[in-house]
């Protein structure tokens, strides 16, 4: 069968083939899901990859079509199927929203490689040299993550230092308090979904704060319930260092937060410099995409924590009799 016969042949009517490629890419996904490689490069770079060569092959484009109707075309057609499979294996929206520029990024490439499709037969000295490279050049990429020799580091270290115009006593008394997260987060840190409720006994060492979590996949169903258990280690008048004993949460399946430390050093104007660091590691493949998003997160947050939470003044009491 000729490259001409793929693109010309096939079941009719057209929805047929649409059902037949999402079953295939709905396979295809679940079985990399399933396996030790979900994480990997090889899921986020080589199969976006080739579900874009199977769209190409047999999603028919009408004749005549300049090079940007063909591009966006295949670009309908890699949302379609995308999200069509995602909702078939029950992924969530933050797993799709996070995911789509790496999908689309190399389901585009398959097709920008591939001939025109005018003339299927005729292959330029250009088009055979971009067909056989660009394949290998993912393949390799896409190595990433499936040993520990084939990976970037993955333990993570972020430090956010603020002057805070509190004494170390006013912040130990803020990290006592209840915690309230619904003010003040960024739009990107808006996303992510914020726990139903935290149990905090009481802010000393020893104790351990629980954070429950309830992830609506899509938005509304599709439930994911965990919680994060916080073990606080050590607490002393300038320093406070916790670690995460346990976490089912959704974000487990992105990264593994590790635990914080929290350095206060006085000022003589009064004011308090303080420094949160928070170790983590990243468990999502490749490196070069999903570690500058992490590093964000990971910063956000901690500037979120020591502004919102540990450099929040106490509410004045009236003290009138």
């Amino acid at each position: 069968m000729t490259l001409k016969d793929l693109l010309t042949g096939g079941p009719k009517p057209i929805w047929v083939r649409y059902m037949l490629i999402l079953g295939a890419v709905t396979l295809l996904t679940r079985l990399v899901l399933d396996s030790r490689f979900a994480t990997t490069s090889l899921f986020y770079c080589l199969v976006p990859y080739v579900i874009g060569v199977i769209l190409y092959l047999f999603v028919p484009q009408p004749k005549g079509w300049s090079k940007p109707k063909r591009i966006a075309r295949h670009l309908l057609a890699t949302l379609i199927v995308m999200l069509a499979s995602s909702a078939i294996i029950f992924e969530g929206f933050l797993c799709v929203l996070f995911a789509a520029p790496l999908y689309i990024l190399f389901a585009l490439l398959a097709f920008a490689v591939m001939p025109n499709r005018d003339d299927p037969d005729r292959l330029k000295q250009a088009d055979i040299f971009k067909v056989s490279l660009v394949p290998l050049a993912v393949m390799i990429i896409s190595v990433e993550g499936l040993t520990d020799t084939t990976s970037f580091p993955r333990e993570e270290v972020i430090t956010r230092t603020h002057i805070l115009n509190l004494t170390p006593e006013q912040i130990h008394a803020n990290l006592a308090r209840p915690v309230h997260l619904e003010e003040g987060r960024s739009k990107f840190l808006s996303i992510f979904p914020l726990p139903d409720r935290i149990d905090a006994p009481s802010f000393a060492a020893g104790q351990t704060h629980t954070a429950y979590f309830t992830y609506r996949r899509w938005g509304f169903t599709n439930v994911h319930r965990g919680e994060t258990q916080l073990h606080i280690k050590t607490v002393e008048p300038l320093f406070v260092e916790t670690e995460v004993r346990k976490n089912t949460s959704y974000f487990s399946n992105y990264l593994t937060i590790r635990g914080t430390q929290i350095k206060m050093t006085p000022q003589a104007d009064g004011t308090t410099e303080v420094s949160l660091t928070i170790r983590y590691r990243r468990d999502l493949d490749p490196a070069w995409y999903f570690g500058p998003l992490q590093r964000r997160a990971i910063s956000e947050s901690a500037d979120y924590l020591l502004k919102n939470i540990m450099g929040k003044r106490a509410p004045q009491t009236d003290q009138t009799p």
